[in-house]
């Protein structure tokens, strides 16, 4: 509601300026209206004035009926009855006005004559000035409630349904949406969930033909582990004549068993290489939930980064904004924060590296930011999938497990793992929420 405050504040100055408006215009038109009366009235008193007649009532009469007073002055702002009172005659000629009249006085050779008594149609100019305010009020109102229903019934909706698409893109686990027969957004509800149900589809596919990846792996490599170990005992055996009735080794066989040996050598070193992306491939991680200081954390990062920084010539900060008590998997949390500290390691420009620490009322937070090679926003939704490498990786050491075994973690202790990158300060941020 807040992020449309300014569009209600506009709306009522709009409605206070429109009806400042229709009362400065009708104010204008009875001013103008009033001038002309005035003169009017005016007019007609100087002529009788003027004149010399004793019939003031005939010469009245004479005068309205030779003159286009309307023509002249307008309708409204001629008088719908003028009466004389003689200035000898007992009435009260105040006592003889009503509302919209007016009483003017009529003198010849330094004495009062009489009065004339204008009466005008009331208008009702306050009555106007009411009705058109109200009116001004009225669209006010309804324009109000016209912009808080668009606010219920779309933009706070579509606030809440424009965080799935991203919630889809990071690959999160985002339930689906619920049906809903809102004519704005059903549609769009049952196409969010179409894709969701062919993200997840594919998504599980992607994890099998990875999983059947690092079996396949794993089976190839250790087949390979027990032939290679043969040959190697063939090669041994051959270079020191085993296979010779007299048990002398030949030269010529020894320097072929040497070619053995060390292809098999080299083989056992690409079993290796391959045992160990294997088994990196393959995340294992069971929580074991215990009591323990957020103090802890900043010993353990300290203990293990504070002489290898120093010696990369890296400056870094731990900033503990809480040192409670959390009740989560300690060492589960020290490979999140390695993870993302090596990552970082890896990653920053030499200007620093700082480590967050922070109790919210929800949970926990862990932040590891880092100046440095900036992720861009197009591959940031897949940073956290195993074996995925960034653009911005060219040339780094890695094989792309760190980052998916730290949100695995994250995951299995019921938390959240997010990346940004920070504008002001221009450092990449990996935070990690855990839950109370």
């Amino acid at each position: 509601m807040r992020k449309y405050l300014g569009k209600y504040i506009l709306l009522f100055v709009i409605c206070l300026a429109l009806g400042i408006s229709v009362f400065l215009f009708i104010s204008v038109s009875e001013n103008r209206s009033e001038g002309r009366r005035q003169t009017l009235m005016n007019r007609v008193a100087n002529e009788l004035s003027s004149d010399s007649t004793t019939d003031i009532e005939a010469r009245l009469s004479e005068i309205m009926e030779s003159n286009n007073w309307e023509k002249e002055y307008g309708k409204k702002n001629v008088p719908s009855d003028i009466r004389y009172i003689r200035a000898d005659n007992g009435d009260v000629p105040y006592a003889q006005l009503e509302d919209g009249g007016s009483l003017w006085s009529i003198s010849g050779d330094g004495t009062v004559k009489g009065f004339l008594v204008f009466s005008f149609i009331d208008d009702h100019v306050t009555t106007s000035i009411i009705i058109c305010e109200v009116i001004v009020a009225v669209c006010f109102v309804i324009s109000l409630l016209f912009f808080i229903y668009i606010d219920r019934k779309v933009i706070m909706p579509f606030n809440r349904l424009s965080e799935y698409p991203e919630r889809i893109a990071k690959n999160e686990n985002a339930d689906a949406l619920p049906e809903s027969k809102n004519r704005y957004f059903g549609k769009y509800i049952w196409g969010m969930n179409m894709l969701r149900d062919r993200l997840s589809g594919d998504t599980r596919k992607l994890r099998q033909l990875e999983k059947e990846q690092l079996t396949l792996v794993s089976t190839i490599a250790h087949g390979i582990k027990t032939p290679v170990a043969n040959i190697k005992l063939y090669s041994e055996a051959i270079k020191s004549g085993l296979y010779h009735e007299d048990g002398i080794p030949d030269e010529k066989d020894a320097e072929v068993a040497d070619k053995i040996t060390k292809n098999a050598d080299d083989i056992t070193v690409l079993v290796k290489d391959l045992l160990d992306s294997a088994s990196k491939g393959v995340v294992v991680f069971e929580p074991s939930i215990e009591t323990f200081y957020l103090t802890e954390i900043e010993d353990f990062i300290k203990r293990e980064y504070d002489n290898r920084l120093n010696v990369l010539r890296i400056p870094y900060k731990i900033d503990m904004r809480s040192r409670v008590m959390i009740n989560s998997d300690k060492n589960g949390i020290f490979r999140i924060l390695s993870q993302l500290l090596e990552n970082a390691v890896k990653y920053t420009d030499g200007r620093g590296i700082t480590v967050i620490v922070d109790k919210t009322e929800d949970g926990y937070c862990f932040s590891v930011r880092d100046t440095g090679s900036r992720i861009p926003d197009s591959e940031m939704p897949y940073v956290f999938n195993s074996f995925w490498r960034g653009s911005n990786a060219e040339g780094v050491e890695g094989n792309g497990l760190g980052l998916y075994e730290a949100a695995f973690i994250v995951r299995k202790l019921g938390g959240d793992i997010a990346v940004r990158y920070i504008e002001e300060t221009e450092e990449m941020e990996f935070e990690v929420f855990l839950p109370l």
